[in-house]
């Protein structure tokens, strides 16, 4: 992983110009016009935390904890400043001086933090969760109102309609002629809160030739910990991660949620792991596809949503659309303002709620002008998040990946 050293952060935030360039792609910054809100306000923030010029106080971390880190600045910047690598460097920072931290962590993101890299018990916790949707408690929790006193109303807000979860195979062997092999990465959250997502990558996986590895050991991503200020235990998940996968002889290593994508490959080289990583989109748009029709038509129009991991990050925010083109009669069209965070960035919508739901209604006002029944979006978080705010807005929309709409539409014989 990327070094964190504060000397080295000084080099690295000495390459902006302080030209302002990256300013009107900055979310908070278009929000608040504040220059503490801005890339370049937080820069000079870190420069002077880092030099000793500025002390640690609660006015200066809130206004680095704001920063959604999608990175649309770094797109922007004429200097190739890292921005993502400053601000995780900066919070590694202010994590290290522990006891002099004046903003405090919420509770219910640090229990999701600790229950992350912890499959066994998040599989249990999902399947109670499960449960409790099933039996109807959720809806009296809800209707009395009694969540909010215990502090979990805005997780329950988030919670999806959670499907089945079931054991996964170690491997799951193609259908037809083998294209070859690959393997899928789970996810904490996804992996309770996203099964249908992972079981349809599996199916169209399968359909396509290839089979799937699903290795036991392996555990969270380790952005959450990363983007928390906490680079010694990504780096612990990392190497689990590598232990877990590099033993695989396959072509790529997959995930269906764009935020773990962009983790894994930015921060495990493909020679750790023994393959490179890859969103399942970029993947399924750069492969060979059977010349017999594998898809039925759908004749409907479609919203798509881009994720900042997706757009900012690893640069592949097309593959989506020319995926989901192969879909005959499916006419797509792109939710405003792609370009901009919808609020959601890994643990901010529980960190920063204002502010999440803030950027979150903007585009589900967007959502309402295009008078559209389906969203697509390529991350499990932002998924939550939008589906949460559609909800509370009362709009028949569905909120799918890719994936999931592709695998509805496999011809019955695959």
């Amino acid at each position: 992983m990327p070094s964190t050293q504060p000397d080295t952060l000084l080099k690295l935030a000495d390459r902006c110009v302080m030209c302002g360039l990256c300013a009107p792609h900055c979310p908070t910054y278009v929000k608040t016009l504040e220059e503490g809100e801005s890339p370049r306000g937080r820069i000079a923030l870190i420069q002077g935390l880092l030099s000793e010029r500025l002390p640690l106080n609660e006015r200066l971390q809130a206004h680095l904890d704001h920063c959604l880190g999608c990175r649309a600045c770094e797109a922007a910047c004429p200097s190739g400043v890292p921005y993502g690598q400053l601000i995780d460097g900066a919070r590694a920072e202010i994590h290290a001086r522990q006891p002099q931290r004046p903003r405090p962590r919420p509770r219910t993101l640090q229990a999701l933090h600790t229950l992350a890299p912890q499959r066994g018990r998040l599989r249990l916790i999902g399947r109670v969760l499960r449960l409790y949707q099933l039996s109807g408690a959720q809806g009296v929790a809800r209707a009395t109102g009694m969540l909010r006193p215990l502090g979990v109303q805005r997780l329950d807000n988030l919670l999806p309609k959670l499907a089945p979860i079931r054991a996964w195979q170690t491997y799951y062997p193609p259908r037809g002629a083998a294209q070859g092999a690959v393997a899928l990465f789970l996810g904490c959250v996804a992996d309770i809160a996203d099964q249908v997502s992972l079981r349809a990558a599996l199916r169209l996986l399968t359909a396509l030739g290839y089979g799937v590895h699903i290795p036991t050991a392996q555990t969270c991503c380790g952005a959450l910990q990363l983007h928390a200020g906490e680079p010694d235990s990504a780096a612990t998940l990392a190497a689990r991660n590598a232990e877990a996968f590099r033993a695989l002889s396959v072509h790529a290593i997959l995930s269906t949620a764009s935020g773990c994508s962009a983790q894994l490959s930015e921060y495990l080289p493909a020679a750790d792991l023994g393959a490179p990583v890859m969103d399942i989109s970029a993947f399924l748009d750069q492969i060979t596809w059977p010349s017999e029709p594998l898809l039925r038509p759908l004749a409907k129009t479609i919203a798509v949503h881009d994720p900042c991991s997706l757009t900012h990050v690893l640069r592949q925010q097309r593959a989506p659309y020319r995926l989901l083109a192969r879909i005959p009669q499916l006419e797509m069209v792109a939710l405003p303002d792609n370009g901009r965070c919808c609020g959601a960035a890994g643990s901010y919508l529980l960190s920063e709620p204002a502010m999440a739901d803030s950027l979150r209604d903007d585009k589900i006002a967007a959502l309402r002008a295009l008078e559209v029944d389906t969203l697509v979006t390529s991350n499990i978080g932002c998924a939550m998040h939008l589906q949460a705010g559609i909800r509370a807005a009362d709009l028949a929309v569905e909120v799918l990946h890719p994936v999931t709409l592709l695998a509805r539409q496999l011809n019955a014989q695959r």
